[in-house]
């Protein structure tokens, strides 16, 4: 029969060491900090296509007023 006390060692839990704990905590912010990146990414990125139809809107219309003067200037 085996002694009892030869696998009660075997049963202590093992605590990370700094290292580990440094390298769990780095994880954890490297995560935490691409998932604002990314949110300010698609805000970006949402912004963009705001900015994208002002400038078909606001070309449209230039250009709609260029031809307006180009047949003003034309027809004198």
């Amino acid at each position: 029969m085996e002694a009892k006390g030869s696998g009660v060692m075997a049963d202590i839990l093992q605590f990370p060491n700094k290292h580990e704990i440094n390298r769990v905590e780095r994880l954890r912010e490297l995560n935490e900090a691409l998932d604002r990146q990314e949110q300010m990414l698609q805000e970006t990125m949402r912004e963009l296509d705001t900015l994208n139809e002002e400038i078909v809107t606001l070309t449209t219309e230039y250009n709609s007023m260029l031809q307006q003067l180009k047949d003003l200037v034309l027809n004198t």
